[in-house]
């Protein structure tokens, strides 16, 4: 519907309310905003799709993967978990928003999604994991009350590194403690807050809430009902095309000094016990939206902050160019129904912000992202822009030339816009190396066609579109020590 009908509708309520004493919530319920829900997991690569999509395994989660809107070509502009929740939160890279690695210093809550829709309006709550080492910036009460004065609720962990039990809860009403009891678990802890905040926020009232969950992360502690549970014994392992890459002659120096790995496969036992906890909270969380009346214009979002290697290449964990991709998958009853769909189009972390805003009918100064509206009305097929960028602009502490420490590196992502048959994936490292790969034709980047004569001018006009946005934006190269 059009803003400029939404605002007549909510006029004429509103008169009708005064004229013929309509009760106030009534007229808040018929012009009342979109609820959205984010569920953000820890760690997490877009495959293997069998850990989320079993109904027999993860029901909840597998209505997400078959009977939602999936945006199979999702990226996290920063892959490491505190640039990249700096990110979805401000909607910018983190070579605009400050926050380049796991250091909360330089982050502004000012600056993110949650006053904009305050003002718009909407209870806003966030439960579990925030920025990565929170503590060491935010030391104490009155520090945190900062941080959280933009928030309704902000229930989080308050510790160095997140845990799983053993921990403390910051809440703006006073700090809780936890144990080693089953329910201490945080992810168990997150979901009882956010199932508190849907019940007992006011009818008529929108609301946002984010529930991030740790599950996902070292050391995979599940909760103790899903420990060695049985969904889990027949997973099997990852092996999937770039696991273990046999030839690695094209990549980067750093990945060729990595040696084969020794197992045929990923072991995925602890990360499907930790999905399966995941997977009951999402269920704890939906139920509340029911209950409440809330469920059917809901936006419901599930990503996660990161990709996460799992041999590819021969590598394990995140914070390279391999391990940009995250799943991303949405729900929404009343507009997109309960079908199943899947989009092609290149989106990014950065998108979120601006959508929950378009939703919400503010704006975002200076985003980087882009409303992904016209994607899910279907109002569009692409979006206008050429590419999504990415990056890590730190090279890996104690990287060394001819080690397997990896180099900076900042790269893009091509859309549908650039290229109608095939997107592409360029990647610069701060040694001068580069990646070029058809994403399209070979998605596990097998193939680095950088040196290959037939993809010269391929190369030079995305080296070129690379070098405008690092001059435009002003990005840099940083030392470990930056933040």
């Amino acid at each position: 519907m059009h803003p400029r009908v939404v605002v007549i509708i909510a006029v004429v309520l509103a008169l009708l309310g005064t004229l013929f004493n309509l009760p106030q919530r009534a007229v808040e319920a018929a012009t009342k905003k979109p609820d959205i829900v984010l569920f953000y997991l820890d760690d997490n690569a877009p495959y293997p799709a069998r850990l989320w999509n079993d109904p027999a395994r993860t029901p909840n989660l597998a209505k997400f993967a078959n009977n939602g809107l999936e945006f199979r070509n999702a990226v996290a502009s920063t892959p490491l978990c505190g640039p990249a929740r700096a990110n979805v939160l401000t909607g910018q890279v983190g070579h605009n928003n400050g926050v380049t690695q796991n250091n909360i210093k330089p982050f502004d809550q000012r600056g993110t999604i949650s006053p904009k829709l305050r003002n718009k309006g909407y209870k806003t709550a966030f439960a579990g994991k925030h920025v990565n080492r929170i503590k060491t910036v935010y030391w104490n009460r009155s520090l945190m009350g900062r941080l959280s004065n933009d928030w309704d609720s902000f229930d989080i962990i308050w510790e160095n590194p997140a845990k799983f039990y053993r921990w403390r809860q910051y809440r703006k009403t006073g700090n809780v403690h936890f144990g080693s009891a089953p329910n201490d678990h945080s992810s168990y802890q997150a979901a009882k807050r956010a199932s508190y905040i849907i019940r007992n926020t006011r009818k008529g009232k929108p609301l946002f809430l984010v529930v991030s969950l740790y599950d996902g992360h070292a050391p995979l502690t599940p909760m103790k009902r899903f420990e060695d549970h049985p969904a889990c014994a027949d997973i099997g392992g990852w092996s999937g095309p770039a696991y273990d890459e046999a030839n690695v002659s094209d990549k980067p120096r750093w990945v060729q000094k990595h040696p084969r790995l020794s197992e045929p496969g990923y072991a995925l036992r602890d990360r499907c016990e930790s999905m399966l906890t995941a997977d009951w909270v999402v269920g704890q969380v939906v139920k509340s939206l029911v209950d409440s009346g809330r469920h059917y214009d809901t936006l419901q979002v599930l990503t996660a902050d990161n990709g996460w290697l799992m041999g590819d290449h021969r590598l394990t964990g995140k914070a390279n160019a391999y391990a940009t991709d995250v799943p991303l998958y949405m729900r929404w009853p009343k507009v997109l129904k309960n079908q199943g769909r899947s989009l092609r189009e290149p989106v990014s972390n950065v998108d979120l912000a601006p959508t929950f805003c378009a939703i919400a009918r503010c704006t975002i100064k200076d985003a980087d992202g882009k409303s992904l509206l016209p994607l899910i009305k279907r109002k569009k097929a692409s979006l206008d822009r050429k590419y999504v960028w990415i990056e890590y602009l730190h090279n890996q502490y104690g990287y060394r030339p001819n080690s397997t420490k990896r180099p900076a590196w900042a790269g893009l992502q091509t859309t549908i816009r650039y290229d109608q048959k095939n997107m592409w994936s360029y990647v610069q490292y701060r040694t001068g190396e580069e990646e070029l790969y058809n994403l399209t034709k070979d998605p596990h980047r097998l193939r680095n066609l950088a040196a290959w004569s037939g993809y010269k001018a391929r190369l030079g006009d995305l080296r070129k579109l690379w070098r405008q946005s690092w001059n435009r934006d002003g990005v840099r190269w940083r030392s470990v020590a930056d933040q």
